[in-house]
């Protein structure tokens, strides 16, 4: 799956960037993100996107909960934690200060590594409510070859509301030696939710994530796991699962990286790359 415009609204979680606002004259904020997905056990080909979104909020405003009510945030357990998918409504977040709340153009975006290009294309944001509004930048097609695992990236914007800038980053490598218990991913079929789940992969950076997601086909339920990606290794407790009957179970790895350019007081660029598997799940 990519979970790019995803409401996670969970108790406990992981924030990658905290996006502080000026006391006074409130701040602007900005998302990027590039997400890659590949079911191991399919024909079907990768999938990667990219988005870019700029955002202004008043003082009053945790930036933080607009990114979560917007449907870009990425809330997950804490490490070594599991919880269920909220896909509801954060309702601590304050809706009333909301009418000042606008994602910003930034003219043309390009997104290029070493060897690809690609223009993201303007959307008129899809407001999930009318005290939201603006733009923002999505690729125009959920082809992988533009948007390689292990490169460095670089953003640019030609102006608009916001001077132009630009903004580089690392891209992690893709997951590998991927195992559930003993089973490589690309050979799993089924999973026991009623034993404990032993994960494993070759490791990452220190401060990177993987987290892994149960859901059902039908999305009846829905359960996340977070671990350090540079253990290599996390336990899923007896009984944390509830699915039954046909899902898909994926590992996610996410590397994030802050910036500040061009008018943007707090910047993230965030990689979600997954790689799943289509199972049955038991209990």
């Amino acid at each position: 799956m990519l979970p790019l415009l995803a409401l996670c609204g969970l108790g406990c979680s992981v924030t990658a960037t905290d996006y502080s606002s000026d006391a006074d004259i409130g701040s602007t904020h900005g998302l990027i993100t590039v997400e890659r997905s590949q079911t191991e056990n399919s024909i079907e080909p990768a999938r990667a996107s990219a988005f870019a979104g700029f955002v202004r909020t008043p003082p009053e405003v945790d930036a933080n909960a607009v990114m979560r009510l917007a449907g870009f945030g990425l809330d997950l357990p804490a490490v070594g934690q599991c919880a269920q998918v909220n896909r509801d409504r954060d309702p601590s977040v304050p809706l009333s200060p909301l009418g000042r709340i606008e994602f910003l153009d930034a003219g043309d975006v390009t997104l290029r590594t070493a060897n690809t290009s690609a223009a993201l294309a303007t959307r008129a944001f899809p407001a999930v409510t009318d005290l939201i509004a603006g733009v923002v930048y999505t690729t125009r097609d959920r082809s992988a070859e533009p948007l390689p695992a292990g490169m460095n990236y670089a953003l640019s914007t030609s102006g608009g509301v916001l001077r132009p800038f630009s903004v580089n980053a690392n891209a992690p490598a893709l997951l590998s030696g991927v195992t559930v218990g003993t089973t490589p991913l690309a050979e799993l079929s089924s999973v026991a939710t009623h034993a404990p789940l032993a994960l494993a992969w070759n490791r990452g950076l220190p401060g990177d994530w993987v987290y892994v997601e149960f859901a059902t086909k039908d999305s009846s339920a829905t359960t996340r796991c977070t671990f350090r990606d540079d253990a290599g290794a996390g336990v899923v407790r007896a009984g944390t699962l509830s699915a039954n009957g046909a899902g898909e179970l994926s590992l996610h790895r996410v590397h994030s990286e802050t910036f500040t350019s061009g008018g943007v007081d707090a910047g993230e660029v965030r990689f979600d790359f997954e790689q799943s598997a289509n199972v049955e799940f038991s209990d």
